[in-house]
């Protein structure tokens, strides 16, 4: 079954499939359908969850694994799986199969991959998947649909804005949804009980040396330490919240592995760098290069713990916020390839 991610609160009303496949590359939606997923299992009962992170390292005997195991205190369990590529060879579409031929009935499998290409939609694990659970692609929007989603995110943040207004921002934010979110919530903050004018719009933009998480990437495929500071001292000021940052952190490590995995094998970068601004290309191609080398699977773990730990749940969770944040600033050296490198 396929459903759209606009239709997907209504289609968990209707209850709980075994197992979901949300995949695409507009990551605000991405996000919130999982979130909605995971918020509706809880709520049905779903109280542990298990965090799978795949890799080309990952042992796809663990989801087998994981699936017949008891789960403590006899309630239900989410299975949280994080694909780093659509792409998962024989043995995860095996995998992945033999799980569906008999689901187990105290699980629920959620599945986030990156946006599948012709020849997965039609992979035998994928149309598995369709038969027995749902598939929520996710597509970036078009400049009319951007427009439309914007107005409709401020009718449910209680704002009312003109057509010039809902134009401006959409037009601002150039697809990018998670800018458009940022802005919003600093607008309901602003005029809750005020029309919204492009004049007001414009102020708010124009008087807001905000950063968002894009430039946190930027930041990091620079090495530019004293930037990443900056930026997350004001990320930290502008309330955040940290699993948006965490995100970014883990969106930026899957594309640099690939195209890391990429020039070992001497392949080309050109299908990566189409996907992102022509501004960042320069700067990514360097930091794939420098980053060949880095421990890989120690970078996945940590993004993974720490996507836990951001939502507050997980092994030795802090619940210090700052911690939490120097968390994610080491994260991010790491990931600017000052640490983790050759095993160290």
């Amino acid at each position: 079954m396929q459903v759209r991610a606009a239709q997907i609160d209504s289609h968990l009303q209707q209850g709980l499939k075994p197992v979901y496949l949300i995949s695409g590359d507009e990551p605000l939606q991405v996000m919130e359908v999982a979130d909605a997923v995971r918020q509706h299992a809880q709520s049905a009962g779903y109280h542990e969850r298990e965090v799978l992170t795949v890799d080309q390292q990952f042992d796809w005997g663990v989801l087998l694994e994981a699936s017949e195991a008891l789960s403590l205190f006899s309630s239900r369990k989410l299975l949280d799986m994080r694909l780093s590529s659509s792409k998962i060879g024989a043995a995860g579409s095996k995998a992945i199969q033999q799980y569906l031929q008999q689901p187990p009935e105290d699980k629920v499998l959620l599945i986030q991959a990156p946006k599948l290409d012709k020849s997965t939609r039609n992979a035998a694990w994928v149309k598995a998947l369709g038969e027995q659970g749902v598939h929520v692609p996710v597509w970036e929007l078009s400049a009319a649909q951007t427009q439309a989603w914007v107005a409709a995110r401020m009718r449910a943040a209680g704002l009312q804005a003109d057509e010039a207004a809902l134009r401006y921002l959409a037009e601002r934010i150039e697809g990018n949804l998670l800018a458009a979110a940022q802005e919003i919530k600093k607008l309901q903050l602003l005029h809750a009980d005020e029309l919204i004018t492009v004049e007001r719009l414009a102020a708010v933009i124009a008087d807001s040396s905000r950063f968002t998480v894009f430039d946190l990437s930027d930041a990091i495929l620079q090495q530019d330490v004293a930037r990443l500071q900056h930026i997350l001292q004001v990320l930290r000021e502008d309330d955040t919240p940290l699993p948006l940052l965490v995100w970014a952190l883990s969106d930026l490590l899957r594309q640099l592995n690939e195209a890391a995995e990429t020039l070992k094998h001497n392949g080309s970068l050109q299908k990566i760098l189409v996907r992102m601004p022509r501004q960042r290309q320069a700067a990514f191609q360097q930091a794939a290069k420098r980053m060949v080398n880095a421990n890989w699977a120690t970078l996945f773990r940590r993004v993974a713990l720490l996507d836990q730990h951001s939502k507050g749940v997980g092994e030795g969770v802090s619940r210090s916020e700052a911690r939490l944040w120097d968390a994610v600033f080491d994260v991010a050296l790491a990931l600017c390839g000052k640490r983790l490198f050759g095993g160290r």
